[in-house]
């Protein structure tokens, strides 16, 4: 189904692994400070202080460091929390910044990641982009999946997204192998269209299968899926 595949690139967010607590930006401190404390975990103002929360983290730039990381999200909570009633608190926002920065288990991998992946090693050279922070190394080396990939491309080294096709470039950069001989896997439609821009063949792996399948881009729910439209 795919011809000349050298090189496999992941994205990491819903197609490798997932935050163990169910949201990217509330970890598990959060959750337990509220039940502790009998506040509710969502609020309206805190909806409105997300979207100024998060558009800071996109201002933030190049973030080369889980020490920059840190104080970006320190950043983030002081906003997110900002004059939330009981969340307003020094000690909130210092434990949910570290916790989703220097807490490595705060995403898990899908139980289908580690065997597959060590099996497409023996035939692929991999790698990763992904629109993340540099605590994502972290995560992987903790569960021994950092050597497979290389390289590891993360957004905020670059100061750029895949929204914006330029990660893409840097990624090709990093690769000895040509667009056509690398096959891109990431669950958004968008970001396979735009790799395919690149001359990248493209798989979307929806886990979920809640998004309907797009004409002209194949679609898999997990790694078996992936394996067998490589043949393996």
């Amino acid at each position: 189904m795919f011809d000349g595949v050298r090189r496999i690139f992941f994205d990491s967010g819903m197609v490798l692994c997932q935050p163990s607590s169910g949201d990217w930006f509330y970890p598990q401190v959060h959750k337990a400070y509220c039940e502790k404390l009998g506040l509710g975990e969502r609020s309206f103002l805190q909806s409105i202080n997300f979207r100024k929360a998060y558009a800071g983290l996109e201002r933030e730039g190049i973030i080369d460091t889980e020490d920059a990381e840190l104080a970006a999200f320190t950043r983030f909570y002081e906003t997110l929390f900002r004059n939330v009633p009981g969340k307003d608190r020094r000690e909130l926002i210092e434990a949910c910044a570290w916790a989703v920065v220097k807490d490595y288990s705060k995403y898990v991998f899908y139980d289908d990641v580690a065997e597959s992946i060590k099996k497409l090693s023996y035939k692929y050279d991999l790698g990763i982009i992904s629109d993340a922070w540099p605590s994502l190394e972290g995560v992987f080396r903790r569960n021994d999946l950092y050597k497979y990939f290389k390289p590891f491309i993360i957004s905020t080294r670059y100061g750029c997204t895949k929204e914006g096709r330029d990660l893409f470039r840097f990624a090709l950069a990093n690769a000895a192998e040509h667009a056509e001989n690398i096959l891109f896997v990431d669950d958004s439609v968008g970001n396979c269209r735009r790799a395919a821009q690149q001359g990248m063949q493209v798989v979307q792996l929806n886990r979920s299968c809640s998004r309907k399948a797009r004409r002209g881009l194949l679609q898999v729910s997990d790694m078996a899926g992936l394996e067998r439209a490589l043949g393996i």
